[in-house]
Formats: structure tokens, C-alpha cells, sequence
């Protein structure tokens, strides 16, 4: 397993030594972040979706800043389709030069528009930058659920059509139940799947005890939290300190062995595959700004404002982690279709 929030900036930008750390970042941004002949012109950010949403809304809070540590344009360019499979097909046909990027969320809708939507480009033909924001899953009940623990839970999903669960079908709340009902050897059909059209009919049917239980993203459930009792926490850290035990720690105690985590949405600046293999030193460049702009406070202020995450993990780490969560929805695309 890859913890990839454990280090999580939001619970610490405002001291003194990590506006020490950033003092070097801070004092490069607006010029080139390397000494390189590249870029030569604008940049274009991708975002196969319509504006306004969170993918759109980070893009847009980035094109600045990279703008001034790149020394060039960088302009957001909406496409959408598809389930996000129409933009990231236009990225991965054009010249893998680094001046077109795409941002969305790598899991799952890049994995699904791959697995499930036909999107005719493989998830070989990309590369997250980092996981900039990685809003990790919550087991969750209503607060006045008689389900006071994970294990009491999942112990009624054992009885046939005693638990009902709210869902978007395939999406990553939906896959990591039906992870957790594997490791327990419960059987799907065991558990009524009411299935919502979208992040907000989703929440409010939890939020108003019209389902037993659901997998849903924290950061999202920031604001019907108040009527929620977290029984596991879908990450290999509790970074906002819920007071729950993480998922597979609560199943090693029933037995289980651990389990991919697939709960969460993973967003952040994706590439064509063989930028990084064609054009290393303008990769490099790519990378530096993107981290100059990331760690810096100006644009902790403006994620924070915008109700994004702002973390730097890298990409060998985001990529793993990714590449396991895309592993664990390959498992699952035949039973979905």
C-alpha cells in the first residue's frame, strides 16, 4: 500500500518552518523554474469536463502561477465527453511535446472512461505528475445508525438484504464496497444498492438516514459531516483525524488480508507517457515549476479558497499509486458492465 496523505500540508501551512522551507520555491516563481529552451510558447491544460467543477476549478487556480515559473502562457482548455474519455483522447493524440497537459481525476474517471466508457487510448499512455489532491474514502453511517463500528457493520451485510448502500454505479465508492464485501467473502447481492445521479443527491441521502451505509469521499462530506458516524477510514493515514480505524486495519482484525484502496478521487496534472521519455530535460523543467507552485503559500491560499488539495507527492508515488487503484478496477470492469 502507498501512503500518499500521510504528509498532508493542510494541517500545517501556517507555521513558521514550512514558510522557511518554501522561501526558495517562493523565490523563483515568476521566472523560468529551469534553465532550459523550453517551453517556447503557451502551454494548454486539457480538462475534459465542463467548467466549473473541481478538475476545471484546480486547472484554473494553476494556469497562473505556472505561467509565471514557466515563463510562457498557460491557457485551460475545456473538452468534454464522454465521462472525461474525449479530452484525454485529443491529449493523447497530439505531439507529446509537454505543451498540452491534462487534469482530471487519474481514479477513477480516467480509469473507468478506459475500462468501462471505450476511450480508445490505454492507461499506459499517461503519467500523473502528483496526486495533488487526494480525496480518500470514508466508511460512513448516519449518526443515529445502530451501527456503532466496521465490524458491526459489515456483520449485518452478511445477512441478505438487511444493509442498503447509497452508490454512483462505478464510481470509487461503489468498487471499494465491493472490495470490502470480497474480503469478508459476502456476497454482493447481499446488500440493496440504491444507486444517485451525482456527489450531492448522494450525500443527501446519507445525511438523511435513507440509507444504511456508503463509501464516500471525505473532503465531499465535508459539509453533511456533522449528521455522520465515520466507522473506517479508506486511506493508509487518518490525516483530519476522524477517530476511526483505517479499512484494512479493521479488516486484519476480522481476518482479512489487506485490501487496494480505490475509495478516493485523485486528481492532479497528467502527461502523455512519452513526453517523459521523449523530452527528459523538459520534463524535469515540468516538474520543478509544478512543485515551485504547489509548495508555495500564495496557492495554498488560492486551493484552499477554491476547495482544492494542495500536496506535493511526487510522481513515482503518485503513480504507484494510481497504477494499484487502476489494478483493483480492471478486477471489477466485468462485473460493472
Amino acid at each position: 500500500m502507498h501512503d500518499l496523505t500521510g504528509v498532508s500540508r493542510r494541517k500545517f501551512i501556517g507555521t513558521a518552518t514550512l514558510v522557511a522551507g518554501f522561501a526558495t520555491a517562493l523565490g523563483v516563481l515568476g521566472q523560468p523554474a529551469l534553465a532550459a529552451d523550453w517551453p517556447d510558447g503557451p502551454i494548454t491544460i486539457v480538462v475534459p469536463f465542463d467548467a466549473g467543477g473541481s478538475a476545471d476549478r484546480m486547472a484554473r487556480t494553476l494556469a497562473d502561477p505556472l505561467s509565471k515559473a514557466l515563463g510562457q502562457p498557460v491557457v485551460v482548455e475545456n473538452r468534454p465527453g464522454g465521462a472525461g474519455g474525449l479530452g484525454a483522447t485529443y491529449v493523447s493524440r497530439g505531439e507529446p511535446d509537454g505543451n498540452t497537459l491534462l487534469l482530471m481525476q487519474a481514479t477513477p474517471y480516467l480509469a473507468n472512461a478506459i475500462l468501462m466508457g471505450g476511450a480508445p487510448v490505454q492507461w499506459d499512455d499517461f503519467r500523473l505528475l502528483n496526486a495533488q489532491w487526494n480525496d480518500y474514502g470514508i466508511v460512513a453511517v448516519h449518526k443515529d445508525s445502530p451501527y456503532q463500528t466496521f465490524a458491526e457493520l459489515t456483520e449485518a451485510m452478511k445477512e441478505p438484504g438487511t444493509v442498503s448502500s447509497g452508490i454512483i454505479y462505478a464510481n470509487g465508492g461503489h468498487l471499494q464496497t465491493l472490495v470490502i464485501m470480497d474480503a469478508l467473502d459476502i456476497p454482493h447481492e447481499n446488500v440493496r444498492f440504491v444507486t444517485y445521479d451525482g456527489g450531492s443527491p448522494l450525500r443527501a441521502a446519507l445525511a438523511g438516514n435513507q440509507v444504511d451505509f456508503e463509501v464516500l469521499a471525505a473532503e465531499g462530506a465535508s459539509s453533511v459531516m456533522e449528521s455522520l458516524r465515520v466507522l473506517a477510514v479508506v486511506n493508509g493515514s487518518d490525516p483530519d483525524d476522524l477517530g476511526a480505524p483505517l479499512m484494512n486495519d479493521a479488516l486484519a482484525e476480522m481476518g482479512a488480508e489487506p485490501q487496494p484502496i480505490i475509495g478516493g478521487n485523485v486528481t492532479g496534472l497528467m502527461i502523455p507517457a512519452a513526453f517523459a521519455e521523449e523530452h527528459p530535460d523538459r520534463y524535469e523543467t515540468l516538474v520543478t515549476a509544478y512543485r515551485q507552485v504547489v509548495e508555495s503559500p500564495e496557492y495554498a491560499e488560492a486551493a484552499q479558497a477554491s476547495g482544492l488539495g494542495y500536496d506535493w507527492v511526487g510522481p513515482e508515488d503518485s503513480q504507484a499509486m494510481i497504477d494499484e487503484a487502476f489494478e483493483a478496477l480492471s478486477t471489477y470492469a466485468d462485473v460493472l458492465e
